[in-house]
Parts: C-alpha cells; sequence; structure tokens
C-alpha cells in the first residue's frame, strides 16, 4: 500500500516590488480630482463666508424677544406695529441712523431693550419728532422657544431706575426716575392727559410702574403718582418712562390697546407730526441696513464690476496652470562669471552698430585658427602664405582667402557680415578637413 503524499500549502508570496502594491490610507485619498475638489470648495467657502458677513445684520434672527418692533415677545413691540397697520398707518422700519428730510416729519420711535442704549441718541440729529420708550424688564431666552422670554436674574427683574438717570442726563438735564416696586396685581393706577381728556385709562395694573420727573420735562400724561409721558422742552423729543403701556404684554386687553392708540395720537398731535405715519428705529437693536464693502460690491451698479474681476481672476488662474510650453529662462541684463567679459562686450558692439567694423579682424582670427589646425605655426610668414594658396589651388576653393578678405574690407551691413561669416566657416572646414581625416586614420 503506497503512503499517500502530503499536499504542501503554497504561502502566499509577497509582493515586494516597488510601486506594485495597491495604494492605501491617506496616498490613495489625496489624489489630483481629490485636491482640486478641495481648493475648490475652500475657495467657495471663503467667497460665501466673506459675502454673507456683509449681510449679517440683515440676515440675524428678528424675533429674538428684545424690545423692538420686530418682536412678538411680551416685551416687544409687535403688537403695537400690528394693532396701528390695522388702523391704517403707514409703519415702517427705519434701518439707518439718519433721518433724510422726506421722513423729518413722521414720528420715530426709539425702543429701549436695556440701559445705556440712550446713549447712542445724544450722537443723532432728533430734529425729527420723536418717541423713546424706556426699557424695564430683565429678561432671559426660553429654551425651547424661540422668541419668548421669561424675567431673568432671579429676584431683580427689573433694571436700576439709577441707570435711566445717567442714561438720559445729557439728553434731558437732571431728572428723578421712579419704579414703585410692587408685585401686587391689586394696585391700579388711573392715567390721563394733560394737553386734552382723549387719553384716559382707568384702574390700569401695570407691576413695577416707572415715572419720572425734571426741570426740562414738560408733562404729557401722567398717573397720580407722577408723569409717564414727558416732553423734553423747547424739542419734539418725548420720553414714555414705562414700556408696559405700548409693548405686546401691555396692549393684552381692548381698554389697554385703546390707550396705546391715544399716546401715539396724542404724540403726533403735539409734536405736529404726520398722521398717518409711525416709524420704528431698529439700529439700535442690529438691525440696521449699514453699507459695507461688502454690500457695495455685490450690488448693483458696483455688481457688475465685481463679476468681471472675478472672471478675469479665473481666466488668470487658468492661463496659470495650463500654460503652453515652458517658461522663457530668464537671463540676466549683464552677465556674470569668466563669460562676462566676452558677452558684455558683445552686447555693447551690438547696441552700438559696430559689427561690420570688426569683419577684417574676424577674418584674420579665422586664418589664425587654419594655421594652428595645419600645425603651421612657427613658420615665416611668406611660406605660411605659400602653404595656404597652394592648398586653395589644390582643393579649388571657390572663395580664397584674398577673395574674402578684400570682401571683409566692403561690408557695411549686418546681413553681408553674416553671409561673410558663413563663407569663412566654409573655407575653414575644407582647408582643415584633410588634416582631421589624417589624424583620425593615424590614431
Amino acid at each position: 500500500m503506497t503512503q499517500a503524499t502530503p499536499i504542501k500549502k503554497t504561502s502566499r508570496i509577497k509582493n515586494t516590488l516597488e510601486g506594485r502594491e495597491k495604494g492605501t490610507g491617506l496616498a490613495a485619498l489625496m489624489t489630483p480630482k481629490m485636491i482640486f475638489s478641495l481648493v475648490i470648495i475652500g475657495i467657495f467657502s471663503f467667497a460665501a463666508l466673506v459675502t454673507l458677513s456683509g449681510y449679517a445684520g440683515d440676515l440675524r434672527e428678528k424675533n429674538n424677544g428684545q424690545a423692538h418692533a420686530l418682536s412678538r415677545s411680551a416685551i416687544g413691540f409687535g403688537g403695537l406695529t400690528r394693532l396701528l397697520g390695522d388702523m391704517d398707518y403707514d409703519i415702517r422700519m427705519a434701518r439707518t441712523e439718519n433721518v433724510q428730510y422726506a421722513d423729518s416729519s413722521a414720528l420715530r420711535v426709539f425702543t429701549m431693550s436695556r440701559p445705556f442704549q440712550a446713549d447712542g441718541l445724544d450722537e443723532l440729529e432728533l430734529y425729527a419728532p420723536t418717541l423713546i420708550i424706556m426699557p424695564k424688564w430683565i429678561t432671559a431666552p426660553v429654551k425651547g422657544s424661540a422668541g419668548w422670554v421669561q424675567k431673568g436674574w432671579g429676584e431683580q427683574h427689573v433694571w436700576d431706575d439709577n441707570n435711566h438717570e445717567r442714561d438720559l442726563k445729557e439728553l434731558a438735564g437732571e431728572i428723578d426716575f421712579t419704579i414703585i416696586e410692587t408685585d401686587d396685581k391689586s394696585v391700579t393706577y388711573t392715567a390721563r392727559s394733560t394737553v386734552g381728556d382723549k387719553a384716559i385709562l382707568r384702574d390700569i395694573e401695570i407691576e413695577n410702574l416707572q415715572w419720572l420727573k425734571g426741570e426740562k420735562l414738560l408733562d404729557i400724561i401722567r398717573v397720580e403718582e407722577g408723569p409717564v409721558l414727558v416732553k423734553i422742552q423747547d424739542t419734539t423729543t418725548y420720553i414714555l418712562s414705562d414700556p408696559d403701556f405700548l409693548n405686546t404684554m401691555g396692549i393684552a386687553s381692548k381698554s389697554r390697546a385703546r390707550f396705546a392708540v391715544d399716546i401715539i395720537e396724542a404724540v403726533i398731535s403735539d409734536a405736529e407730526a404726520d398722521p398717518n405715519r409711525v416709524d420704528f428705529d431698529l439700529t439700535f437693536h442690529g438691525f440696521g441696513g449699514k453699507t459695507n464693502v461688502i454690500k457695495v460690491l455685490t450690488q448693483p451698479p458696483f455688481l457688475a464690476a465685481t463679476l468681471c474681476l472675478l472672471a478675469a481672476g479665473g481666466l488668470i488662474a487658468w492661463q496659470a496652470f495650463s500654460r503652453f510650453g515652458d517658461p522663457l529662462e530668464v537671463r540676466r541684463d549683464y552677465a556674470l562669471g569668466k563669460f562676462s567679459l566676452a558677452d558684455n562686450a558683445a552686447r555693447f558692439i551690438r547696441i552700438a552698430g559696430r559689427e561690420p567694423n570688426m569683419a577684417s579682424d574676424y577674418v584674420k582670427l579665422i586664418r589664425k585658427q587654419v594655421i594652428k589646425e595645419l600645425d603651421l605655426n612657427g613658420r615665416r610668414v611668406q611660406d605660411i602664405d605659400t602653404i595656404l594658396a597652394r592648398k586653395e589651388t589644390m582643393l579649388s576653393l571657390p572663395n580664397t582667402y584674398t577673395d574674402l578678405q578684400n570682401r571683409a574690407g566692403v561690408t557695411t551691413d549686418n546681413l553681408g557680415l553674416m553671409q561673410l561669416a558663413e563663407d569663412l566657416n566654409h573655407w575653414k572646414n575644407i582647408m582643415t578637413r584633410t588634416t582631421s581625416h589624417k589624424q583620425g586614420e593615424s590614431s
């Protein structure tokens, strides 16, 4: 019985040749297409970032819970703008700090979210009828509910009234700002107008009512404790001490909404402003339409110039990547090193236009080279002339050295010089050819 031959397991031969193994890892990932794609994505992302940065103010979330006309929160004035709009008022959102002449007759309402915002009013020219609504509530956003706010800072829910006094000092002089701190909603107030009987609201419930007084302030609407709407003397600027008269929380009831409209109409009537238009300022809340370089370059009429520049840059980049042929070698104006003397001398001669004058010397130089090739150095001049003349006769040369020397004397232009140099080179090659053959045979 024959024994079965065991089968050997063949192990896989490891490929050790360079360049034959499959590329893995980072080397396989970073292909030319991938690198080109990353560059394009990077350029596009950077351009998008720069462009969007110019429009950051316009793209910011408008319903952010702050006290401005675009906010629908309790302390916002979105409800007031909708109410006035339903009553056929021309409501506009002012996004520029300076008031244009065409808008100077409209009432402009500045709403404050926090203390020290009114400092910016000192730098503005308030020649248009202006209503400033002071801040009161300290709020915090409600998580999970965009645009909603709640009372913040623990026990302290309202701003310190000393901040308001410092805030309005330069605008209205010395004032006394007072907050009636109470959370008891059973406490009510009766507000009435001092310039007419139209704006009257009885038994109003307001938490932490704010009122103010000052030497330069004239009462427009007041409660028993003090004025809440005042006018700065000799101006058309008005200050509403408590925002709860006009904000969304304050106009929740029909009577309160009617009183809010009466406040706006009282200011318009006293200031003799446009009776059908109210402008709400947004610049103090970061929604201003300030012009910047990005906006100028991406809007007509400069948009066309921007697109042309981008197209030109793209063409330049394309030309750089798809250049035809090798770049020309940049040569120095003057050569350096051992070759500098001869090269610079040749350039100076060419600039001076003196090349034809060197024809005779060039002919003599070629003759010396032929004499050296024929090993005639050291002989007498008469013998050298005789040997060269016999060799020319024996080779039947069309141009003898004498003919070439005579032509050199009458050459006056570069074209004739080039033809003479060509004939001299031919003469030299014929005269030294026999010597080269002999040297080759002897070696």
